[in-house]
């Protein structure tokens, strides 16, 4: 059966407060335990006395309030501490799996307090015997509520597992455009159609297939994330794709040629301007670092003086789980000549100080590519002959963008590092290693045409294997 109670607070009985003693019966349905009697009053909250055969004592204190009123408050039998009861009644009834559940009612009319009880007792036995349905009734309470609860909701979770402020922000932000161009108020509204069209005006917009697979990545996860968690039936956008952002040639990255990397090199000694908080010389160590390394440009912004080991074994950089993309923690190593360089630049730097000065990480891109007009500019006016400088000038020799139509942006600094280890010959799991792909596929898709090749060789090598039976030095000449 439903029951009602009001939550009982205790607080230390004021200081010099006038303490009034009086009996009285103990009350219809008072619990007498050890001489000492526990009841309801009829505010719901509950008192305790000491019991004297047929009667109970109660106490009260008086007290003078702020505003010079006099207030009496209810004391426990031992007179220390005052009683005080929750507006609203709280209902305390038996659930479907037989725990006994107390929540409040949230209303101060008994009568309705009541009935309220009743019915949460009276659901808990359709449920206990299958009349109600938990998960549609469950899903039923998800849909009345506002969109922007399961947002936060869904933003928290992803706080639980883990990654980066910004990207959780990132996310929030994603979605709530979604909802916004969906007008949605709840998660049932949530329509693939919606989607789908506003991913068509963000395209009519020339937005860039790589924004639009993010931003359809964070709407996706959040609706998969609703249906794993039971607050939708099914997944409404699990037919939705993304786009290949390998096909939007707006991202295809170009790498840096070495001997385009002699002549920027040259054009920063030659001229020492300062770019983005850094000087040129540190501008030098910053894209060595990134080639070297492949370390990303939000990694390099954030690495800390205490992540380079410079002094001891082998000089590497350490690259914590949570600042890197795949959650992993890494090791990248530095040669001992740019160790070298690294070690004077950061000698006055504090242990947790930036290793790099770096004004924007966004300007990062914009400043590169100054600097590579700056050194194609020198490289034209080496050339002595008219005719072979038109000729260079048509090349795309330091070019920002090559005749491909591939871009020359800070992030193709990493894939010149991968580039450059498949075109020394190394192996290709040391370069997955270093560029940290989750695959060895995305390895060989990146750089497996960089790979000296062994094609030529192949013809040869099968030719012995068909060499005629005479020339095999196991097998006799036939006649």
């Amino acid at each position: 059966m439903a029951s009602l109670y009001k939550r009982t607070h205790r607080k230390p009985a004021p200081v010099g407060a006038a303490i009034t003693k009086s009996w009285k019966p103990i009350p219809a349905g008072a619990v007498v335990t050890d001489g000492v009697a526990v009841w309801n009053d009829r505010t719901g909250c509950q008192r305790s006395g000491i019991v004297s055969g047929d009667q109970v004592q109660t106490l009260f204190a008086t007290i003078t309030t702020g505003r010079g009123q006099s207030q009496s408050l209810p004391l426990d039998h031992t007179g220390g501490w005052t009683l005080t009861a929750d507006r609203n009644y709280m209902a305390s009834y038996t659930d479907a799996s037989g725990a006994r559940i107390r929540k409040s009612t949230k209303t101060t009319d008994k009568a309705t307090a009541q009935r309220i009880a009743n019915k949460w007792e009276s659901d808990a036995r359709l449920r206990e015997t299958g009349v109600i349905d938990e998960l549609a009734e469950k899903l039923a309470m998800h849909a009345a509520r506002p969109i922007e609860e399961h947002i936060a909701a869904f933003i928290q979770f992803r706080a639980s597992k883990g990654g980066t402020e910004k990207h959780r922000a990132r996310t929030k932000r994603h979605i709530e455009e979604f909802r916004e161009a969906g007008g949605w108020r709840r998660i049932t509204e949530i329509d693939a159609d919606a989607v789908t069209k506003h991913v068509g005006e963000m395209m009519s917009r020339n937005a860039a297939a790589r924004t639009i697979q993010s931003k359809l990545q964070s709407i996706k996860s959040f609706t998969k994330w609703l249906a794993d968690h039971h607050r939708l039936h099914i997944n409404p956008l699990s037919m939705v794709r993304k786009p290949d952002p390998n096909a939007d040639r707006r991202h295809e990255r170009r790498m840096l040629l070495p001997d385009e990397w002699q002549w920027i090199v040259t054009a920063l000694n030659q001229q020492p301007f300062d770019r983005n908080s850094m000087s040129a010389s540190e501008r030098i160590l910053l894209y060595q670092t990134a080639i070297q390394t492949g370390l990303r440009a939000t990694e390099l912004a954030e690495l800390p003086r205490n992540k380079l080991i410079l002094l001891r074994g082998t000089p590497h950089v350490l690259c914590g789980s949570a600042g890197t993309k795949n959650r992993k923690p890494a090791r990248q190593f530095l040669d001992f000549n740019l160790a070298n360089q690294l070690k004077d630049h950061v000698a006055t730097k504090h242990p947790t100080a930036s290793v790099f000065g770096i004004g924007s990480k966004e300007e990062l891109s914009r400043g590169l590519q100054i600097d590579l007009a700056a050194a194609r500019k020198l490289w034209l006016r080496s050339f002595s002959d008219e005719q072979e400088r038109i000729e260079a000038d048509a090349s795309d020799f330091l070019q920002r963008t090559n005749h491909e139509g591939a871009h020359l942006v800070f992030h193709s600094l990493r894939h010149t590092c991968g580039a450059w280890l498949a075109m020394s010959g190394a192996h290709v799991k040391t370069v997955q290693t270093i560029m940290r792909h989750g695959s060895i596929t995305l390895t060989m898709d990146r750089y497996g045409h960089l790979f000296p090749g062994e094609a030529e060789g192949a013809a040869a090598r099968i030719a012995a294997m068909l060499c005629k039976p005479g020339q095999h030095p196991h097998l006799p000449a036939s006649d």
